[in-house]
Formats: structure tokens, C-alpha cells, sequence
């Protein structure tokens, strides 16, 4: 049957409008079913989450928008990260960003953002670093609070495992200065956890707890049990690290009991990899094999970069390297190396010194010696002045956040009751108003100090580094020029020329030892470093005895103080008295007081104590509140020091 031509227009404009609203119709229908497999996800209902996302996918294809195909594609990438599925994340987040290439920048802000914290989760950081980038300056302009605290806390630990802790403490600081004023307790406790991790890898270990706690109170508020238990973790490791074992394994011997009731693989591993470090440092060597067993099956669950996968390598490398298994231990820690190379796994220089401790273990003490004199160098890098200067003022800056938020949550309850108690108001203002003078105040007293203290540390190094200039210049170089003019005399006496090489090479063997730190957080004593350093001068004479015991609870700070003492005042001995006879000992007695002792017998010029080694030794014992005695005759000089 033929319709009439009047027919024709109107049912042409009714196909027209249907196929106009049906992609409508159906991008609403998507993005109702992306909604659905959330609450489905959430409620961990995975598989039935998974369905309705697919059958968004169908729908998408069916209604051909490339917008509501890239929107799946992105609720299945995190669907994959919920899963512990980064690579199939990867691939559809690529996916996506190919359909729809022309997105609007919100969209490309989230797409940008689970690439960064997939390619972390893989352990690819460059990669996590250079998508994160990208997101930040989206994320200025669309992104929630929420979000981008949580993309700076991504950052961070992207940087942080890249070695650079800088970086990684200053996204840590911008994240968690957006989560306190949005008084988003979730991310407050994620954010608060990674400062907790960088304060125990930068040796901060009471910090460390502090930030930890932190973390537990906001995870805990939020209702957020995954944060909580790493919280914890992080709060275990601390304490273990500050030398108290037993608490740490009952902490984390509890923690371990409810993370292996949840869906969390890396935080399981986590948990078992910091628990093994305390049952290492107790020798509970059963106990650390059944947690080592267990950490390497779930860790089978993930790809081998994966942080908390890699973590269970460095657990195994300590467990063999204690137990004497060296040459076990050398080929975990050849694949900890290996991976390395992607990310910062560890801390190098704690990898060195696992390295260079087998090496010694299997008799190969020169190359063991080497690591370990690389690995201190590395070590005080990571934990420089500067850094430590940045993160006091990372501290501060976050406590007068606080502070800040405090003081405009109380202002807002006062305002609610403004009415009524209005000449109370008045007097909680003006108090409100001098508290916050006072606080700018004591900023700026505080900021005056750290300039201070900063001038004072950058003087010290000059002073240092005018010093061996000095004895490089009067000392090596002269002994240089002489040599060389003695063989390009006509009858060179080649017994004296020897002798004055063999002098020149011990003093700059002398040199070199007093430019290398012991590393006495790595399980260097002092009685042990002193004695070493001592035994490789081969001028003057030197007689060295160490009295009394528990060398290895003198505290790193005053013994690194004593052992620079140690080497100022040997090094003037060497300079003004080079036929010397010193003698140096070190006693610590019952009650942990430490003395040393340091005379030479030997014609000397003495000087008015006023130089730039006099100098520099007073400052170091009022550094630690010792007590610093020296006196200088024609014929010697002596030194004593004691510390409480």
C-alpha cells in the first residue's frame, strides 16, 4: 500500500526525533549501570558488578558514543585495580583514551589519574610520575578535594620510590593541606600514613608513630579499616625500628590477624613484611620462616614489581642474611637489584649493606668493605641537613594548619550562639585575635631560628672544606713539589724520595678516613669505628683501648659527635706534632657515661685555641651537652671528653 505524500513529513520527523533521543536515553542507561556496579562493588559483589559493566559496554557500542564507551572503559580500569588486575587496567585505560580523543578535560583528569596510580601499583614510578603531572593542573580546576588529595599522595609515593624524598614530601604536604581544610578525615589518613613512611625511612622514627597514630584516629573516624591496619603497620615498623621489638610484634602479630580477613592483598604484605623485620631483630627465626612461607604465596598474586611483592624479597634477603645464608641471600638480593632499576624498592644504600655483609660472610672483605663505605655515603645523603631542615619544615607548616583549622571550627560553634552571648564573643575574639598574633609570632621566632641554624650548618661546611684545602695545599702539594725536584736533580737520592712518598700517601690515607662517616644506625658501634679509623693511621704512633660495654646503645647522634671529636683532635696531633706518641681511650662505665681520652707526648708549637678545629669541636659537644676539656703545652697536648 502506498501512503499518502502528506503522511511522509510527519512520520520522517517522528524517526527523526527518536533517533535523535535514543543515544540520549542510552548514555543515561550507561551511566545508571556504571552506578549500579559501584554500589555492587562496594557491597563485594565483584562478578555482579562486573556484568552490569559489560552490559554498559553493550550499550555504548550500540548507541556508537565514543563518550559513553571511554566512561565504561574507565569503570572497568578501576574495577581491574580493585581486582589486583593492573595490566588489564592498563589496557583499557589506553582504550579509552583512544575512543574518545577529543574528551573534555575532566574526563581526561580521571583518566590521567588511575593511569598514574595504576602504573604505581605496577611499579613503573617514572611512568606513575609523568601521567601524575598531567592530572594535577586538571585536577586544580575540576577535580574535588577528595581527589586531589588523593593524587598527591600518589605523587608522593611515586617520588618516594624514585628516591627523592623532596619531592615526595612536598606533594605529601599540598595533599594534606587540601584534605585538613576540606576536614576529609579519609584522605587526612592516607596522606598522614605516607608522612609516616617517609619519617621511618628518613631515620625519624618518633615522628614516624606520631604521623602513624594520626592516621589510625582519622582512618578510624572515616570507617575506613585498610587505612587503619596500614596505619598500624606503619605504627609497628616505627616502633621496631626504635628499638623496641616487643611491641612491634605484638602490634603487628594483631594487625596481621585482622588484614588476613580482608580482600587486600598488599596489605597483607605489607603487614607480614614488617612483622618479619621484628621477628629477624628478636631471632625468632620459626615464627619468620612461617611468615616468609606465607608473605611468598600471596605475593605469587602479584606482578614482581609491585611494591608490596618486591618488599617480600627484601624480608627474604634479611631472613638469609642473618641466618648466614649468604649465598642465598646474594642472588635475592641480585633480583632486588634487578628491580631497582624501575623503582626504588628499598632504600640503596640498605641494599648495599645487606650486599657488602654477605660479601663478608663468604670471606670477600675487600669488596664487603667497599659497599659498606658506598652505602654510608648514600646513607648520609638520603639523610642530609637539607632534607631534615624540609621535613621540620613540613612538621611546622602542617601543625599550624591544624592549628588553624582548630581555631575556624571553634569560631564557627561561637557564631552559631552569636545572639545570645554577644559580649562573650567579643572577648573570645580579641583572645582569638592574640592567639593568632602570637602564633605569627612564634612562626617567625621559629623561622628566625632555622635561618640561624642553617647559616651556622653552611659556615661549619666551609670551614670544613677550608681545612682540607689547606692541608691538601700546605701538605700534599708542597710534599709534591719537593719530590719533583729532587728527581729532576742530577743525582736524585731515590731513599729519601721514597720516604717522603710513603709520608705523603699516609697522609692522604689519613685524609680519606676522616671524609668517610661510619654508619652508626647500620649496627656500627662506637668502640668499633673509633678502633677501626685508628688502626689504618699509619702516623704517629697511636695506642688505642677501648674500656667497659654496651657500646651498642651509646646513640647514633653523640656517637657520631665523639667520633669527629676523635678525628679533629688526632688530625692536629698530626699537623703540629709529627713525631708524636698519642694515646686514646675510650671507657663507658656501668652507668653508661661515656669518657675519651686523647694525649700525645711530642715536641709541639702550641696555639691559642681559638682556630677553626678548636671551634669546631666545642661546637659539637654542646651539640650533645658534653663536657669538652683541652690543654696545649711545648710538649703535647691533651683532650677530654664526657658525655652522661
Amino acid at each position: 500500500m502506498k501512503l499518502h505524500p502528506s503522511f511522509l513529513v510527519p512520520l520522517l520527523a517522528v524517526s527523526f526525533i527518536a533517533a535523535c533521543q535514543r543515544p540520549t536515553t542510552d548514555s543515561r542507561q550507561v551511566a545508571q549501570l556504571i552506578s549500579d556496579s559501584e554500589l555492587m562493588l562496594d557491597a563485594d559483589d565483584a562478578d555482579s558488578a562486573w556484568t552490569l559493566l559489560t552490559q554498559a559496554y553493550d550499550l555504548a557500542l550500540h548507541a556508537r558514543s565514543a563518550e559513553s564507551k571511554a566512561e565504561v572503559l574507565l569503570a572497568m580500569s578501576r574495577h581491574h585495580n580493585m581486582m589486583d588486575r593492573p595490566d588489564s587496567a592498563v589496557s583499557c585505560l589506553h582504550r579509552g583514551l583512544s575512543v574518545n580523543p577529543r574528551a573534555a578535560d575532566d574526563v581526561l583528569a580521571q583518566y590521567y589519574a588511575e593511569l598514574s596510580a595504576t602504573y604505581n601499583i605496577l611499579g613503573d614510578m617514572r611512568s606513575s610520575v609523568a601521567w601524575a603531572r598531567k592530572a594535577l593542573p586538571l585536577f586544580q580546576r575540576f577535580g574535588s578535594d577528595e581527589d586531589y588529595a588523593i593524587l598527591c599522595g600518589n605523587t608522593g609515593i611515586a617520588y618516594r620510590r624514585l628516591g627523592n624524598n623532596d619531592s615526595a614530601a612536598i606533594f605529601y604536604q599540598l595533599g594534606l593541606e587540601r584534605a585538613i581544610q576540606a576536614e576529609d578525615e579519609a584522605s587526612q589518613a592516607y596522606l598522614a600514613n605516607n608522612l609516616s613512611v617517609l619519617y621511618v625511612e628518613m631515620g625519624r622514627y618518633d615522628e614516624g608513630v606520631q604521623y602513624a597514630e594520626k592516621a589510625i584516629a582519622c582512618a578510624a573516624r572515616a570507617g575506613d579499616d585498610v587505612e587503619r591496619l596500614s596505619a598500624q603497620a606503619n605504627k609497628g615498623i616505627a616502633l621496631q625500628m626504635s628499638k623496641r621489638p616487643a611491641a612491634a610484634i605484638e602490634l603487628l602479630t594483631t594487625t596481621f590477624a585482622e588484614a588476613d580477613s580482608t580482600n587486600s592483598t598488599p596489605l597483607k604484605l605489607k603487614v607480614i613484611n614488617y612483622l618479619l623485620k621484628a621477628l629477624v631483630d628478636a631471632r625468632q627465626w620459626d615464627a619468620a620462616a612461617s611468615y616468609l612461607q606465607k608473605g611468598e604465596a600471596i605475593a605469587r598474586q602479584l606482578p614482581p614489581a609491585n611494591t608490596a611483592a618486591a618488599g617480600i624479597l627484601e624480608s627474604k634477603m634479611i631472613v638469609q642474611t642473618e641466618r648466614g645464608d649468604y649465598e642465598d641471600a646474594l642472588q635475592t638480593i641480585g633480583r632486588l637489584d634487578t628491580l631497582m632499576r624501575q623503582q626504588q624498592v628499598i632504600p640503596r644504600f640498605r641494599l648495599m649493606t645487606y650486599k657488602g655483609r654477605a660479601l663478608a660472610g663468604m670471606g670477600r672483605y675487600r669488596e664487603a668493605y667497599q659497599l659498606q663505605a658506598e652505602a654510608a655515603v648514600l646513607s648520609d645523603s638520603v639523610r642530609s641537613r637539607e632534607s631534615a631542615d624540609k621535613l621540620d619544615q613540613l612538621t611546622t607548616n602542617i601543625r599550624v594548619m591544624e592549628k588553624e583549622l582548630q581555631l575556624s571550627r571553634l569560631s564557627r560553634k561561637q557564631a552559631q550562639t552569636q545572639r545570645t552571648v554577644v559580649a562573650l564573643l567579643a572577648i573570645v575574639g580579641l583572645l582569638l585575635a592574640s592567639l593568632g598574633v602570637l602564633i605569627l609570632w612564634l612562626r617567625g621566632r621559629r623561622q628566625q631560628a632555622l635561618m640561624r641554624e642553617t647559616r651556622k650548618y653552611v659556615e661549619g661546611i666551609e670551614q670544613e672544606r677550608a681545612r682540607f684545602a689547606r692541608e691538601l695545599h700546605d701538605g700534599a702539594c708542597n710534599d709534591l713539589l719537593a719530590i719533583g725536584m729532587q728527581l729532576r736533580g742530577s743525582a736524585p737520592d731515590i731513599t729519601a724520595t721514597t720516604q717522603q712518598i710513603a709520608t705523603l700517601r699516609a697522609q692522604l690515607r689519613n685524609l680519606s678516613h676522616e671524609l668517610m662517616p661510619p654508619q652508626f644506625t647500620s649496627g656500627v658501634h662506637l668502640d668499633e669505628a673509633l678502633g677501626h679509623y685508628l688502626s689504618h693511621l699509619e702516623k704517629p704512633v697511636i695506642q688505642f683501648s677501648a674500656e667497659g660495654s654496651g657500646y651498642e646503645h651509646v646513640p647514633p647522634a653523640i656517637a657520631y659527635q665523639f667520633y669527629r671529636i676523635a678525628q679533629e683532635a688526632i688530625g692536629n696531633v698530626i699537623v703540629h706534632q709529627t713525631d708524636a706518641h698519642v694515646a686514646v681511650q675510650l671507657t663507658r662505665d656501668n652507668a653508661g657515661r661515656l669518657d675519651l681520652s686523647i694525649t700525645s707526648a711530642g715536641t709541639c708549637v702550641p696555639g691559642d685555641g681559638t682556630g677553626v678545629g678548636f671551634q669546631s669541636m666545642r661546637e659539637r659537644a654542646e651539640s650533645i651537652g658534653a663536657n669538652l676539656t683541652t690543654e696545649q703545652t711545648s710538649d703535647g697536648f691533651s683532650l677530654r671528653l664526657s658525655a652522661p
